[in-house]
């Protein structure tokens, strides 16, 4: 029997949504790569990944399948993957710029937020006058008794910018959420299904501003604490053999710290990198034991991680500046971003799905040998 013409549409209308997302073509096309993406936590320097993913988001050679993140990173993932679905590129890059200006204006009315002064001096002083005096009053008391009524503005923008029903009905763009368990202290990661405003905020929060966010009888923390990112969830259930990390902090830390100043900002920039290092390290592990003709054996020798790292630069902002929200600050990093991203896609597009990288134990071990932490293979 002959096609009616509601069968031909409704073919040419599942053709249509096998082939193309909302604003373009969601299958890479000639010469496009698919790729995961890692997204570390890190305060108001995660705008520096908005500028990498703005970036990256302009290259149509690049797909984005699944992304992972905590903290800021899970944020970013999340208005990143609703804009697209809304909008497709446009509408991701949008919807990114419209979290950071937002953020931006309510930094202004924020004791955390601007103080050019302080970046301006720099230094141990200029670090104590961003997040030196909240810091001192967190010790004193803790947010359940700052903020009696638990009043979070990060809750009305994402529920603004992120349409979490549609998140949770597709299938497009993987999400992995990491939040820490307050009980246990081990990570539980959130997928498509799970997602609202409640585990953004459980993934972004921070204990000393923020009362822990309650889901299903279990209450948790900032997401950093124990995956930053997860990058287990994107070998598992990923199908991209490249997996692109977005570092917050620099890698490798010359000298030895003295100062009380310089012994903090030395410890918190390690514990916000030990928990990815330890599942660099995992992976390493179970690819060495792993049977090469098995199925999880294949999936592990082809593995190839990446790493954008920030620049040099961005040692010189001082962890308390992860508390700035100064619309400036944010657009300075933006453009660090931005920039970054655009070298690393001259230098590196041309090795994702090739195989040409260096070894894995390369990547993680790298730092201590002093050459910088160089994109690597499983």
């Amino acid at each position: 029997m002959a096609d009616t013409g509601s069968g031909i549409l409704d073919r040419v209308r599942g053709l249509s949504r096998t082939l193309f997302g909302p604003g373009g073509l969601l299958r890479p096309g000639p010469g496009a790569k698919t790729v995961a993406l890692a997204l570390q936590g890190g305060g108001s320097h995660g705008a520096f990944t908005w500028g990498v993913l703005d970036r990256l988001l302009e290259d149509e050679r690049l797909a984005i399948e699944s992304l992972s993140g905590a903290s800021a990173g899970a944020v970013n993932a999340a208005v990143l993957a609703s804009g697209y679905l809304a909008g497709g590129r446009p509408g991701a890059k949008d919807a990114l710029a419209r979290l950071w200006h937002s953020v931006g204006e309510v930094g202004r009315l924020s004791p955390l937020g601007s103080n050019p002064l302080a970046h301006l001096l720099g230094g141990e002083f200029g670090a104590w006058l961003t997040g030196g005096p909240m810091r001192a009053l967190t010790r004193l008391a803790s947010p359940y008794q700052l903020n009696p009524l638990d009043l979070n503005p990060l809750r009305s923008l994402v529920e603004e910018l992120v349409d979490f029903e549609r998140l949770r009905r597709s299938r497009k763009i993987r999400l992995f959420v990491s939040a820490t368990n307050v009980h246990t202290g081990s990570p539980r990661v959130f997928t498509n299904r799970e997602l609202s405003s409640d585990v953004l905020l459980a993934s972004a929060c921070l204990p000393t501003l923020h009362r822990a966010v309650e889901i299903e009888g279990a209450h948790y923390w900032d997401g950093g604490f124990s995956a930053n990112p997860a990058i287990f969830p994107l070998v598992r259930h990923g199908r991209s053999e490249d997996i692109v990390i977005v570092h917050i902090d620099t890698q490798g830390h010359v000298g030895v710290p003295v100062t009380g100043h310089e012994i903090t900002s030395r410890l918190e920039r390690i514990m916000t990198n030990a928990p990815l290092i330890r599942e660099i390290q995992m992976i390493t592990d179970l690819r060495d034991l792993a049977d090469p003709g098995s199925e999880i054996g294949r999936r592990f020798d082809s593995l190839a991680l990446h790493h954008i790292l920030p620049p040099e630069a961005m040692a010189q902002f001082e962890s308390s500046s992860k508390l700035n929200t100064d619309l400036s600050f944010l657009g300075r990093l933006r453009d660090i971003g931005r920039t970054t991203a655009s070298a690393w896609l001259a230098e590196n597009f041309d090795k994702i799905g090739t195989g040409s990288a260096v070894n894995l134990e390369a990547s993680l071990f790298a730092p201590q040998r002093g050459t910088g932490l160089a994109h690597g293979r499983a």
